[in-house]
């Protein structure tokens, strides 16, 4: 019981050291930054006169005190898994009514199997060739909808990644939260009606334009910064939120292609539509965390966007510290390039020959390849953490999702292609590992334009790596199908020696630091 207090309270410390017992009467301070709805750092504070008898009792009381901020902020990772599910969920769907849509509308009256052991391999037959027909078109079509979503996404977090620092965070979450309802509820629509699937292009601009779930992991990893300590303590809440989340991507991988084959393409939107507006109404049950500072207070709107670029070229509350910033973003680059540009081209590799995966099996894969990483990253990151130095986790998750891509380029059957995943078990420990690395040497009052920086990479890669994939799949499909992934695995070769480079650096920093 004492164990789990002391876990929970120093999950969301601030600025107050953790708490205390001995066998001695004691004062147990608990700062309560989730506990109150305002702008409040207040400080509960509890006289304990800790006696034999009731030791057991005053115990109690403590942890129940310590169990609000917690469930705050167990709220607000439900609401981002939420939101999460709703994202994968929808793209998941989306892909495969393209693929489909496509399909019916170029060739009618051809059927392409669904059945590994009946999937058309023979590179000279017609079904074949009318297969590559339509996977060129998909891929074309999900380069189109990238761009209405990742141009505006862009601009979007530019201008309001940083305004958290000046309003807070809750405006921050609400604004992507509504951007991605509008779109679920249009695309829902959309497929109801029949409508012309490059409408699906607007539906994302909505989207883009509140900033995608990007942004709202921007703020959340602001949330995180403003109620922890700087440190391997900030580095496991932010493994342990990121890896949370992650259960949004394996649930919506999992449940996909159950609802498409049990209630079909419409209906399964319609979970999403409702899945969307929850983390909307929710929110309310969301504090404010960010104090406001004078300083923050006197800057204009122009000033919080320009203070993005600022930090990260000429701040001089980072100096001496910009090799590890670069460093860090250009391996953050590399690894989402490598994580968008795949997910946008797995479903259509699945729906390809030779594997001709259903909506079922397509979700399964995505589950695995998303999922088992994030399992293990929960079990692993702490230990890990324990053992190692942060650098040397990063090289082992970079090399982990190199050797992944590697092998999926190469798959020529399902099982090969299922252990993917495994291969890939440590892909997700590198970002929480970074994002840790530069919130520690980060000031609190600029916390999120350090995170909108990251957000604004974050939304090019999510554009730029789907795009690029998509365009060479499209164009290496017939030839080597796996050459995008061997592509892709080309950002995480380069990502691998970074993360060397951000040892050395991460362990001559600590050592200046002491």
């Amino acid at each position: 019981m004492a164990q789990r207090q002391n876990y929970s309270l120093q999950t969301l410390e601030n600025k107050e050291s953790l708490p205390t017992f001995t066998s001695k009467g004691t004062c147990v301070s608990i700062r309560n930054s989730f506990s109150e709805e305002q702008h409040s750092d207040t400080v509960v504070s509890a006289s304990v006169d800790v006696k034999s008898s009731d030791h057991s009792d005053d115990l109690t009381v403590a942890e129940i005190k310590s169990r609000q901020p917690l469930v705050r902020f167990l709220i607000l990772v439900f609401i981002m898994l939420l939101l999460i599910y709703s994202f994968v969920l929808t793209q998941l769907i989306t892909s495969q009514y393209i693929y489909a849509y496509i399909r019916k509308t170029m060739f009618p009256n051809v059927s392409f199997s669904t059945n590994e052991s009946e999937c058309q391999i023979n590179k000279t037959s017609q079904v074949y060739s009318d297969q590559q027909i339509v996977q060129k078109h998909a891929a074309q079509l999900n380069i189109y909808l990238e761009l209405a979503k990742g141009i505006p996404g862009i601009l979007s977090i530019w201008f309001y990644g940083s305004l958290s620092d000046k309003y807070g965070r809750k405006p921050f979450l609400l604004i992507p939260f509504a951007g991605n309802m509008i779109k679920c509820i249009l695309i829902t629509l959309g497929m109801f009606f029949n409508w012309n699937i490059y409408t699906f292009m607007f539906f994302n601009f909505f989207d883009g334009i509140g900033g995608t779930w990007v942004l709202a992991m921007s703020v959340v990893m602001s949330i995180v910064a403003d109620v922890t300590e700087p440190g391997k303590t900030r580095s496991f809440i932010i493994a342990m939120t990121e890896i949370s989340l992650g259960f949004g991507l394996i649930i919506g991988g999992f449940t996909s292609g159950f609802l498409i084959k049990a209630v079909g393409f419409t209906y399964s939107m319609l979970v999403c539509s409702c899945c969307s507006l929850i983390p909307v109404i929710l929110l309310i049950f969301v504090p404010e965390t960010f104090k406001k500072s004078k300083d923050n207070q006197r800057k204009t709107i122009t000033q919080f966007a320009v203070d993005i670029y600022v930090f990260y070229v000429r701040d001089s509350s980072i100096k001496g510290k910009r090799k590890i910033f670069v460093v860090c973003l250009l391996i953050y680059f590399c690894i989402l390039q490598a994580a968008f540009g795949g997910n946008g081209i797995e479903t259509l590799y699945g729906l390809n020959s030779p594997f001709c995966w259903s909506s079922v099996q397509v979700g399964t894969y995505i589950t695995l390849r998303g999922g088992l990483p994030f399992a293990t990253g929960l079990l692993l990151f702490r230990p890990l953490q324990l053992c190692l130095d942060e650098g040397f986790i990063a090289i082992l998750a970079v090399l982990s999702n190199f050797a992944g891509f590697v092998l999926e380029a190469f798959s020529y059957n399902t099982v090969m292609l299922f252990l993917v995943p495994a291969l890939s078990f440590a892909r997700t420990m590198a970002v929480p590992v970074l994002r840790g690395i530069m919130s520690r040497l980060t000031p609190h009052n600029k916390q999120g334009s350090m995170f909108a920086g990251m957000a604004i990479v974050e939304t090019f890669c999510s554009l730029y790596g789907s795009v690029v994939s998509n365009a060479i799949y499209g164009e290496t499909v017939e030839i080597f199908r796996g050459a995008a992934f061997l592509f892709l695995a080309g950002f995480l070769f380069i990502a691998l020696v970074l993360s060397f480079v951000l040892y050395v650096l991460n362990r001559k920093s600590k050592a200046d630091e002491a």
